[in-house]
């Protein structure tokens, strides 16, 4: 008899503490009601009639133009916003079962608080003013005066343009000078000369003695104003880097060897004189001329 009143009672506490209705298995979640351990309804339905020792929860979708966005316990779904035009709003997303209205700011409107926003204001005009930035759904336009801007492009321009004009004529007359240059390296003017030159000196004998009174800038231009290409005559400043001596001394030597056998010493003196170097040309002439006539004496 003990034993079978212990029992009773071990089944009537457990049935008054509850796990969850009947052997129902709740998916979205539990609550308690009244000792009961009940299952939640899912969302966009709502709780007819909370469960008991023996029945479970009775869950009822929402109706029209109402809505709950997760599990619940409630009795009453959620009304649905509505997007007032009166207040310059329209629909962006329609309400459902699970989820309220999206509105948003009609065209041409805005408002700062984005969906939290009730009320959008109509955007600014740039009455006489330039737009610096459209309105959006959330910023209204932002405005600048015209005659500022124009007065700043006024300003910019009287600045750049004197500059673009220097800067363009300064450009056309350094062309035209270094074509200028150029063009008299080629082909320079060949002076009268002043006595008759040797037809029958060589230069070889000589040369190294007249490379020391040849500047290296001094060859070059000798070197270019007899048709030596610029590649040739860089060859001899890699040949020989910080060594202008050296580098005098090696396009000499080519040089004299495009020239002919008596050619090189005339053309040398007649391109010396062209350029307007006529000291390093009187003294090649005392050099050539003096050991050539002491060569000459029987």
């Amino acid at each position: 008899m003990f034993v079978i009143t212990f029992l009773c009672c071990v089944m009537f506490a457990g049935l008054t503490e509850g796990s969850t209705t009947g052997s129902a298995k709740c998916d979205y979640g539990t609550y308690q009601h009244e000792g009961n351990t009940c299952c939640l309804c899912p969302k966009g339905n709502r709780v007819v009639s909370d469960c008991t020792i023996t029945d479970d929860s009775k869950c009822e979708r929402c109706g029209p133009d109402s809505y709950l966005d997760h599990p619940n316990n409630e009795n009453q779904c959620k009304a649905c916003q509505v997007c007032d035009h009166n207040a310059n709003m329209e629909v962006k997303e329609r309400c459902s079962l699970y989820s309220n209205t999206i509105c948003k700011c009609q065209k041409n409107h805005y408002c700062e608080k984005g969906e939290q926003c009730r009320t959008c204001y109509p955007c600014d005009k740039c009455e006489n003013k330039e737009v610096e930035t459209e309105c959006t759904e959330t910023n209204n336009t932002v405005c600048r005066d015209a005659k500022n801007t124009r007065l700043h492009g006024v300003i910019a321009a009287a600045v750049l343009v004197p500059i673009i004009i220097i800067s363009i004529i300064s450009i056309v007359f350094y062309v035209w000078k270094r074509k200028k240059s150029r063009k008299h390296e080629k082909c320079p003017e060949m002076p009268e000369e002043v006595e008759p030159l040797k037809k029958d000196v060589d230069l070889n004998p000589y040369l190294p003695e007249i490379a020391d009174h040849l500047s290296w800038k001094m060859m070059k231009r000798v070197a270019r104003s007899s048709g030596m290409t610029n590649a040739s005559i860089e060859n001899h400043e890699c040949n020989h880097p910080n060594d202008a001596k050296e580098q005098t001394n090696g396009l000499l030597q080519e040089w004299y060897q495009k020239q002919g056998l008596y050619e090189a010493y005339p053309a040398l003196i007649r391109t010396l004189r062209a350029i307007k170097e006529r000291t390093a040309a009187d003294k090649i002439m005392e050099i050539v001329e003096g050991n050539h006539r002491l060569k000459a004496r029987p």
